[in-house]
């Protein structure tokens, strides 16, 4: 499984999360958006039931003719899909219609009725201005990893900028190596960190090394991830390009490291895991680059 579908599949367990009011989402909502979150809301009648439909399918006209008939802007009713509340522009962020959501600011709906949580479907999104927009009506985005992992994978390099400098903490502990793609990884390196800056885990997988150093064996059921620089995590996955990257700011590769093997800790450094992965441009490269001699095999005849 690759990492767009691992942030794929947690970013859909958190939107579900969301639809469902669990404890922990609901403990992220502010008290003005609480409401949206309980299924203590009237149930929408045929004509509310029809007007969520145009919303989802962004038929603008549908929404401002309800408006001008005397609707609140801010009513809420029941979404019967996902059996919680919903107001009229959380409906419109739900379901990324900005057509819609700006038309029901102009007309006076009030955004403290948008739980901060909610911001994540922008900022997966890539909705940029929706999002800035928000902020600036006083919202603010829950310093939380599943923000980070949702501006990862918008592929935008604007909203990854935007929640670095709302509040979100940006670093090599709270950037997962697994979630980094060739572009984001040259717009974050070295602006938010450097290549020996260290990641709690390297490689696509908790299980990526000791995979590559034959340490699984057939009953394990999980893994120990192994730490290291950043730049570590891109010899692990064979990433030649953005070695490149990581040499040109800097990367130390002189450092040996440490994999379990399930009963204690074994050395090994670069040149190790390229020869182990039968990678002969990256061990070229690393030769080419200093890197030292492998230890992992010497280490293991003693």
């Amino acid at each position: 499984m690759d990492y767009r579908s691992i942030v794929s599949i947690i970013l859909m367990w958190l939107l579900a999360a969301m639809s469902f009011g669990t404890p922990a989402i609901a403990d992220m909502i502010p008290d003005g958006g609480r409401e949206q979150y309980t299924q203590d809301c009237q149930v929408g009648d045929p004509r509310l039931n029809r007007l969520a439909r145009a919303i989802e399918l962004g038929e603008i006209e549908t929404v401002r003719t309800a408006l001008d008939a005397g609707l609140d802007v801010n009513e809420t009713w029941r979404d019967f899909a996902a059996q919680i509340c919903r107001s009229l522009l959380l409906r419109s962020i739900w379901h990324h219609r900005d057509d819609i959501f700006h038309l029901l600011l102009k007309r006076g709906a009030d955004p403290r009725g948008v739980p901060d949580a909610s911001l994540i479907i922008p900022v997966g999104k890539g909705r940029v201005e929706t999002l800035r927009t928000l902020l600036g009506l006083g919202l603010k985005l829950p310093n939380t990893f599943e923000i980070v992992l949702a501006a990862l994978e918008s592929g935008n390099v604007a909203m990854f900028d935007l929640v670095a400098s709302s509040g979100v903490s940006i670093d090599a502990e709270t950037v997962p190596a697994w979630a980094l793609t060739d572009t984001m990884t040259a717009h974050l390196v070295p602006k938010y960190f450097r290549p020996n800056d260290t990641v709690p885990s390297v490689g696509n997988s908790t299980c990526a090394v000791m995979e590559i150093f034959g340490l699984i064996s057939p009953e394990q059921d999980g893994c120990e991830g192994t730490v290291g620089p950043l730049w570590l995590h891109f010899v692990v996955t064979g990433n030649t390009r953005m070695m490149e990257l990581m040499m040109k700011h800097g990367a130390d590769l002189s450092p040996s490291f440490a994999v379990w093997d399930n009963s204690n800790f074994r050395p090994f450094n670069a040149m190790d895991v390229a020869v182990r992965r039968k990678d002969k441009q990256m061990v070229d490269f690393l030769r080419r680059a200093g890197a030292p001699a492998g230890i992992y095999r010497r280490k293991l005849r003693r």
